[in-house]
This record gives structure tokens, C-alpha cells and sequence, in this order.
């Protein structure tokens, strides 16, 4: 399990300066010397390699970048998803990634900057090898309609496939979700191509695994960095940090550094691709922006 890349955090290094700081809607603030932010994020796994952990390295990079010196803690245990939202809004942990929508946009701050460039709305599945052949025949939307999902409770994407007429079971314990796919309580258990590949390698000898190889789904589901509403300043300093890093390449130049090869290596133009509406997606999601998404077109 330790294996297993979930989400997403960013690289910080320590620079002292005066910076003029911009809060997230764009107005300017006085230039003010930048004050030291202690900043906790939540752990994700037991054992996390920081130096080798995408979006951790994002957030180190922002924050070197924006000038203010701080300190980068991860939180004494690792939380489950809801929990850590909670958290944010106590103000306990500072900051987090996860997938955006209408609640917790609400609920809490976010960098509409998709850390993943909306690749963990690109769905390849994971199926019981018992049933490849079976399984092999779908083809479309309406095919699926007639097949049992597998996610987990509290992610988004359990109500993006339920609004888009598909039947889902769900567990809090994404370790319970291979059991059930094993039990055959799932046919199809959707996973981030980015997720995909690390995960078979764990479970693979637990259970005969397979990935459905003709058929991936995709819907815009953007991981954004989430902060505290009432405490901003954090969320000032990684703004105007990836500001900066979409401006000069460096954003760009860390994605495909860390998530090139798992793109080229899926073989995605082999895949029937099914789009799905997210119909909880936020209004002020920056859809039109095309420097901040990965076009398919674009995909080796």
C-alpha cells in the first residue's frame, strides 16, 4: 500500500525576501516583508518519500518561488479524505489536494490551478480477470448502465458516475475495494491512469487482476490545492508561486517530468474513450483555459 501514488503535493524551498503579495482574486496588497508560514499537510501514507512525491514537490516549488520563508510539516497521522477536509476548516492542517466540487469550493479555498492537468478525470478500470471476456464486449455508455461499479464513499467521482446513469457500490477502505471486485460484489473499478499502473502492482498477487483494455472514461474532475477560507495567506503564497511557475515553463517541465512516461505508456489512443458530465463541477472552473488542461490530441 505504501506504493500506491494517490493525489498530489509540491517541492518548497526556503527564500527570504519582501514580495508583494496578491490575494487570490488578483487585488494587491501592500509589499510586505513575508513572515514565516508554518505550514502542515496531511500525511497521506505511512511512509511518504517526499523527494519523490509529484504534488508535494508542486507545493515546495510554489512556496521557494514566492518568496516567504516557512516550514513544511506532514500531520502526525494519516487521516482518511473527509477527515482532512474537516481538518482545513478547523485549521489544523493547512493545506490539501483533492479533487474540486460544489461543497468544497464552498466549504473551503481553492487554487483553480489542476495540479494533474484534469488526469484523474481519465478512468482506465480494473476488472476481475475472470471476467475479461465478458467484460471485453462493452463498448458505450449504455453498456455500462447494466454494470456494477466500485468507488469509494466519499469521492467525487462515485456521484459523477451516478449522475450519468451508472449503478456504484462503495466502501470507505480502498483496500476493501479490491476485495470486492475480488468477490465479485464489482464488475468495474475505475482508477486514474495515473493511479493505475502502482496499484496493480500491489494487489496483483492478491487477486486475479486485470485492466479492461479496450474501454477508459473521462470527465473533468481538476485537483486543485485547498486552504483554510478564513487564514489566506498560505493560498497567497502558492497563487502567486505557480503563477510564476505556469509563466516560466516550470509547471510544465515538473508534470511531464513525474507523469510523462505513465501517459505514453498507457496506450491511450488504443482506448474507446466514454465521456461523462460532471454536473457538480463548479462554476468558476477555468474549462477554457487550455494551457491548464492536457489536450487528448496532445497525449504521444
Amino acid at each position: 500500500m505504501q506504493k500506491i501514488v494517490f493525489t498530489l503535493l509540491l517541492l518548497v524551498f526556503s527564500v527570504s525576501g519582501v514580495a508583494e503579495v496578491k490575494t487570490i482574486n488578483g487585488k494587491k496588497e501592500a509589499a510586505i516583508p513575508p513572515s514565516t508560514l508554518n505550514i502542515i499537510y496531511p500525511k497521506t501514507m505511512p511512509s511518504l518519500i517526499e523527494e519523490n512525491y509529484y504534488p508535494l514537490l508542486v507545493l515546495k516549488t510554489a512556496l521557494k518561488k514566492s518568496g516567504y520563508k516557512y516550514t513544511l510539516t506532514p500531520a502526525a497521522e494519516v487521516l482518511g479524505q473527509n477527515r482532512v477536509l474537516k481538518e482545513i476548516e478547523k485549521g489544523t492542517i493547512d493545506v490539501t489536494w483533492t479533487m474540486t466540487d460544489k461543497e468544497r469550493e464552498e466549504r473551503l479555498l481553492p487554487i483553480r490551478v489542476p495540479l494533474f492537468k484534469g488526469l484523474f478525470g481519465w478512468r482506465m478500470m480494473f476488472i476481475n480477470e475472470q471476467n475479461l471476456a465478458h467484460l471485453s464486449q462493452l463498448k458505450t455508455l449504455d453498456d455500462l448502465k447494466h454494470i456494477y461499479f466500485l468507488q469509494g464513499q466519499d469521492w467525487p467521482d462515485t456521484k459523477i458516475l451516478r449522475d450519468n446513469g451508472l449503478v456504484v457500490s462503495t466502501s470507505l477502505d480502498l483496500e476493501f475495494l479490491f476485495v470486492m471486485l475480488d468477490r465479485g460484489r464489482g464488475d468495474l473499478f475505475p482508477r486514474s491512469i495515473l493511479e493505475i499502473k502502482d496499484e496493480y502492482a500491489v494487489f496483483k498477487n492478491q487477486m486475479p487482476l486485470a485492466v479492461l483494455p479496450q474501454l477508459m472514461l473521462k470527465y473533468k474532475s481538476p485537483i486543485y490545492f485547498f486552504f483554510n477560507k478564513n487564514d489566506p495567506e498560505i493560498a497567497k503564497a502558492v497563487n502567486k508561486g505557480l503563477k510564476i511557475m505556469r509563466e516560466t515553463g516550470e509547471f510544465d517541465e515538473l508534470f511531464y517530468q513525474y507523469n510523462g512516461e505513465i501517459i505514453k505508456n498507457a496506450h491511450l489512443h488504443d482506448k474507446i474513450v466514454i465521456e461523462l458530465r460532471n454536473y457538480d463541477l463548479p462554476r468558476l472552473t477555468p474549462v477554457n483555459d487550455k494551457s491548464l488542461w492536457l489536450s487528448f490530441d496532445k497525449v504521444p
